[in-house]
């Protein structure tokens, strides 16, 4: 039975790696300006050991005064070490993560409900879910902050159960959680001391495990007090919430129908906007764990879950006024660590063999059918209709001053936000040469234009209107700006970049020879 198990588990962590590795590079449809930051700083942390601004191995990363987490950063520097800079590289720390996530999550539904069966479905719900695919196919800070939550969670009842040395290990988990993502230091403390306080007698049953633990606490405190940034004061104020806004009534919507199972975050980058966070089939079943839960008296297993519920949308609630998916993730395993153990009530439910077979296929089949509607949208329409809210065609204009390099000055666009990241990451940039010449912005728009120039190159500040074209000079200008030149009818299109839907993205264009 147990190689049976196991052989399962297999396939579910298989179909995970194929739905988060496949075409990693091209879906979504371009690299995001975070996801191209935290690139670029892998890669100066993985040759130079400093951040783009020659800050050494920083605690913090300062970015684009966004103040962002080390710990995606510091792992994808791993990744860039060993196989190089690209597109998918960069994106495969993530969607390692996840797979990870995925593997994990059976062996914690395993310890919470002593159940493999649980434990599987927790796993197969969690390979397919529309939510944690979403988050694996981008180097997003919160899948990491996930998945060492349920790590660490793992560990410490692992070491509970086994009274030995992987409980300092857990909270050593529970420390780069904390050190992931913002969302983590409101969710992630309240439910570790929860489990403690259950677990309160074991826990103090092997004092010198006990002090390991306090001392890796105490250790990631330090850190805390030693670069303060990390409690994401910065971030708070770019995000907080106006005076009038009600915290509770945001809270509400986290758990409607609408977010949660038709159209979940309105977001375009954070969800495809068509289908729900959970599949509709979650909502049956996760009803029926939550009520067997319940008339079963597991009441240990219910206050985890049901407390780790209801603390998660909490971080979005306070900053943003529709639910967010990024800053709501760790909704996702409470939620089917529910379904699954639904779906094992309505197995056992009946002692007939071939029944429960029929129950088995009857919700594969419905599950079966919500995912392949979510990745046919997600795989075919999504990266063509969002691609620029993914900044498309920012690649595409360092490509083409690559490959014609024969000039003096390029001036950039900056309407996509941070322009200057894409030339450094695709460019590869060595810091040395960035820090020689870089030119920081110090306008009122600096928040979304951090660079001014470096070398040959200038992120907007300049009056596009009156662009001239001089020989050597190339402009890079939407289509809106292209059509009001002053001097239009002197200058060539020398590249033509376009959408993915065939739309007008971006002119280059220089003078007449």
């Amino acid at each position: 039975m147990q190689k049976l198990t196991y052989f399962f588990l297999t396939l579910i962590v298989l179909l995970a790696v194929f739905l988060r590795f496949w075409k990693l590079d091209q879906i979504p449809a371009s690299l995001n300006w975070d996801e191209v930051a935290a690139g670029y700083n892998a890669y100066t942390i993985a040759n130079w050991g400093a951040d783009e601004y020659g800050n050494k191995f920083p605690l913090v990363f300062k970015s684009f005064a966004d103040d962002k987490h080390p710990v995606h950063i510091y792992l994808t520097a791993i990744v860039v070490k060993l196989f190089g800079l690209s597109d998918f590289n960069i994106r495969a720390t993530s969607a390692g993560i996840g797979v990870l996530t995925v593997l994990f999550v059976f062996f914690l539904a395993k310890e919470l409900f002593k159940s493999d069966l649980v434990g599987l479905f927790s796993s197969l719900f969690l390979a397919v879910s529309p939510y944690h695919i979403h988050f694996s196919r981008g180097l997003w800070e919160n899948n990491f902050a996930l998945f060492f939550l349920i790590a660490g969670l793992v560990m410490f009842y692992t070491g509970i159960r086994k009274s030995n040395y992987l409980i300092p290990l857990a909270f050593s988990f529970f420390g780069l959680s904390f050190y992931s993502y913002h969302s983590a230091k409101i969710v992630v403390p309240m439910v570790v001391v929860l489990v403690c306080l259950i677990n309160i007698k074991k826990l103090l049953a092997n004092k010198t495990v006990f002090m390991s633990s306090v001392l890796v606490v105490f250790l990631f405190g330090i850190l805390l007090i030693k670069d303060t940034r990390i409690l994401g004061f910065a971030r708070i104020n770019q995000t907080k919430l106006a005076s009038d806004v009600s915290i509770f009534d945001n809270y509400k919507k986290h758990f409607t129908y609408s977010y949660l199972f038709r159209s979940g975050d309105l977001g375009p980058r954070a969800s495809v906007k068509v289908i729900g966070e959970f599949y509709k089939i979650d909502l049956i079943l996760s009803l029926i764990g939550l009520l067997v839960l319940i008339t079963k008296k597991k009441w240990q297993v219910l206050s985890v879950i049901v407390f780790w519920l209801i603390l998660s949308p909490i971080p979005s609630a306070v900053s943003s006024t529709e639910p967010s998916a990024i800053r709501g993730i760790f909704m996702i395993v409470p939620v089917l660590l529910l379904s699954a153990s639904g779906t094992e009530a309505l197995i056992v439910l009946f002692k007939n063999k071939l029944v429960q077979l029929v129950i088995v296929m009857a919700i594969l089949i419905s599950l079966g059918f919500e995912v392949k509607n979510y990745l046919s949208y997600y795989l075919n329409i999504y990266p063509v209709k969002e691609a620029i809210e993914w900044q498309y065609g920012m690649k595409q204009i360092v490509e083409y001053s690559q490959k014609n390099n024969d000039f003096y000055k390029m001036y950039v666009d900056n309407i996509r936000q941070q322009p200057y990241i894409y030339f450094l990451y695709y460019l590869k940039v060595p810091l040395p040469e960035l820090l020689a010449t870089v030119r920081y912005d110090e306008s009122n728009s600096k928040s979304f234009n951090t660079v001014l120039s470096f070398d040959r190159y200038q992120f907007g500040n300049w009056n596009i209107i009156e662009s001239y074209p001089n020989e050597g000079i190339l402009y890079t200008v939407t289509p809106s700006y292209y059509t009001g030149l002053r001097h239009l009818q002197q200058f060539d299109v020398l590249k033509l970049i376009k959408y993915p839907n065939k739309s007008d993205a971006f002119y280059i264009v220089g003078g007449h020879e």
